[in-house]
């Protein structure tokens, strides 16, 4: 014969088994939370992909908060102007461009990108690049092809000389490649392309250099030369105004004594050729008592010079 037992249950148990499906159900319900609702920061594009339809959302503007099915997930990206930069020495994002002058000189060139995602276009840039691999699949290898094409059309010299041309026959062939593509054409703005700088070999660098300096002392040396030149014009157009003048003043006095003597002439009756001979006869006279050298004697027969005789002190 059977004998029920009842068996008490303790409160105490039920207490600890309730509790537990709660905290389970607030961790279910917080999971729950955390993979339906996604945020969008300032600045960013956000759109929602499913899985399971292949579908792609609308795109979300930050800041944003939104709601999404539990599989789904968020696709995000910097909706701001972008700078990348390919450059020969860190920090940088890619390396510089290697390319070769039409007259066979190896070069790098730096060069910064600087472009921009079209917000309302990026879920189409998704559906076509899910990984966001955008920047390197086209942008950076495209900018390289471009500056090689460009800079085989430039001898080196002209690739110095011509930087700035340079730079924007690869910005306009950049825009151009941009917007010919069906996909890329419709998700990006190209903002410009600033070419920063382009390294030689060495060897060609110190070449140029010294080419440089070499022109600098050839300008140097025709300075001076058409300095020296000037000078001399200078100085032998100084000494023939002198002369000219001095030849005007000669001429003048000699005008003056001719008329002197000729109305002398006229006056006292005596022959010109005598007077002229009377003339020059005491203009040395004169000349002689200047010197010092000589003693003039007045005779009633006339005027003697007396010179005095040389010693051997000379």
């Amino acid at each position: 014969m059977e004998v029920p037992v009842r068996v008490p249950v303790e409160r105490k148990g039920i207490r600890t088994i309730i509790l537990s499906a709660v905290v389970v159900a607030l961790v279910a319900a917080a999971v729950l939370v955390a993979v339906t609702i996604y945020f969008v920061n300032l600045g960013e594009v956000a759109v929602v992909v499913d899985p399971l339809t292949g579908t792609v959302s609308t795109p979300v503007i930050g800041p944003a908060i939104g709601f999404k099915a539990p599989w789904a997930y968020l696709v995000q990206d910097y909706a701001g102007v972008e700078a990348v930069d390919m450059f020969y020495e860190p920090p940088r994002d890619y390396p510089a461009v290697e390319a070769l002058t039409r007259d066979g000189v190896v070069s790098e060139v730096d060069i910064t990108i600087r472009y921009r995602i079209i917000p309302e276009k990026f879920d189409l840039l998704v559906r076509y690049y899910p990984r966001l691999n955008y920047e390197e699949d086209f942008l950076v290898s495209t900018a390289r092809q471009i500056v090689r094409e460009i800079i085989a059309n430039f001898s080196m010299t002209d690739l110095i000389e011509k930087r700035e041309f340079v730079a924007r026959n690869v910005e306009e062939a950049l825009a151009a490649k941009i917007k010919g593509d069906a996909i890329i054409g419709q998700c990006l703005n190209l903002m410009g392309v600033n070419l920063r700088n382009i390294k030689l070999p060495e060897t060609v660098v110190a070449a140029i250099n010294e080419k440089m300096a070499a022109q600098q002392r050839a300008l140097k040396a025709e300075y001076e030369r058409q300095a020296a030149l000037i000078q001399a014009n200078a100085t032998a157009q100084a000494a023939l105004i002198q002369a000219e003048g001095q030849a005007k003043a000669l001429l003048t006095i000699a005008r003056a004594q001719a008329e002197s003597i000729r109305l002398l002439a006229d006056e006292t009756g005596v022959p010109a050729s005598n007077v002229v001979a009377y003339f020059y006869y005491l203009e040395a006279l004169k000349q002689l008592a200047q010197s010092g050298r000589a003693t003039v004697v007045v005779t009633p027969s006339g005027i003697i010079p007396v010179l005095p005789v040389p010693t051997s002190g000379g």
